[in-house]
């Protein structure tokens, strides 16, 4: 009972001086220290509570299915998707589909649309509703993700989710929405269904 109060007036006391999840930053961890990470757990906790940005990259690529939920699988399989990602660059440079002026969010598209067997004969073709979509997601993931490998797979997957899970919803984010309004709808989806990615510090 006493340690029980202890840590309620602890949690509390943060909060106050500005230390919010304090508690939830530990919770965190220690899901994190097992062997095999408990998806369900994950998905819950994620749901429930912002994720700090130093796991944040960690635990989207785990509840994506980027990483599989064993750590000792995760440096080789980062490998094989570090090496996928670097075919895909040298083949859209090879073909001359982008180049070093190309804007890094547009590069992740030609990728997914390389992969997809969508890419367009001419990267001077307009872009599809659904491409506009990818691009507005692609720039919220962008902020906050920093490494470009990580980036890209977690936009990859995020799209595949929304295009398998949530087909339906995809119409209302397209018609004359601006960019803005897409990102908040496809992040809103992704709230109500597959966790939180919350901006937090």
């Amino acid at each position: 009972m006493t340690e029980d109060f202890q840590r309620n007036f602890r949690s509390v006391y943060y909060e106050k001086v500005g230390f919010r999840g304090v508690e939830e930053k530990k919770s965190l961890e220690i899901l994190l220290k097992d062997d095999c990470l408990d998806i369900e757990k994950l998905c819950t906790f994620s749901q429930r509570f912002p994720l700090p940005s130093m796991y944040r990259a960690l635990v989207w690529k785990v509840l994506l299915g980027i990483l599989p939920p064993h750590h000792e699988s995760h440096a080789q399989v980062m490998t094989y998707r570090k090496e996928q990602y670097s075919d895909i660059l040298h083949a859209l440079q090879v073909i001359r589909f982008i180049s070093d002026a190309t804007p890094q969010v547009e590069v992740y598209l030609r990728m997914y649309q390389l992969e997809s067997g969508k890419l367009p004969r001419s990267s001077s073709f307009p872009l599809e509703p659904e491409d506009e979509v990818f691009l507005a997601i692609a720039k919220a993931t962008e902020e906050m993700v920093e490494d470009s490998i990580d980036c890209y797979w977690i936009i990859r997957c995020f799209v595949n989710q929304l295009k398998n899970k949530y087909r339906d919803s995809l119409p209302q984010l397209i018609p004359q929405d601006s960019s803005d309004a897409i990102v908040s709808k496809a992040i809103d989806l992704w709230h109500k269904h597959c966790g939180t990615p919350v901006h937090s510090a």
